[in-house]
């Protein structure tokens, strides 16, 4: 049912070609708060590397440049993670360098979609859990639409 209610949560604008090769997912991690805690997985990409071998991905926190995702992802497709954007700013910051760099980036919002929509797909899950990271993939990978 998890799986099943987080696929139907899922809203997705824009549009991207079917990935023809493994992305390079980026997470933007915010400090986590004492309800979530540091131990709580989030993301996604261990399920989009399940769906896509080769996948290969790094966490950013505050303070991280957006030259620093790019130099990772090399040609890789971006795929920006990110958990309420809205609610920092460094977030925002990163995220629009990172679609004025490469506009075929993918953005997943895990968090509230408040911000607007960025990049040629943009993912809102409305959830930061694994089914809500599955979901996702999936959209990415093309496995559903």
């Amino acid at each position: 049912i998890g799986l099943t209610a987080a696929r139907r949560a899922v809203v997705v604008s824009g549009a991207a070609a079917p990935l023809t090769a493994a992305p390079y997912v980026a997470t933007l991690a915010p400090v986590a708060n004492v309800a979530v805690g540091d131990e709580t997985p989030w993301g996604v990409a261990g399920e989009l590397a399940a769906l896509a071998p080769g996948t290969e991905s790094g966490v950013y926190p505050q303070g991280s440049a957006a030259g620093d995702i790019l130099a990772a992802a090399g040609e890789r497709t971006v795929v920006a993670v990110v958990r309420d954007a809205h609610r920092h700013p460094w977030m925002t910051e990163a995220l629009d360098a990172l679609v004025a760099a490469r506009p075929d980036t993918v953005v997943v919002e895990m968090g509230l979609p408040r911000a607007e929509p960025r990049g040629v797909l943009y993912i809102a899950t409305h959830g930061a859990a694994r089914v809500c990271g599955r979901a996702a993939a999936e959209v990415i990978a093309g496995v559903r639409a």
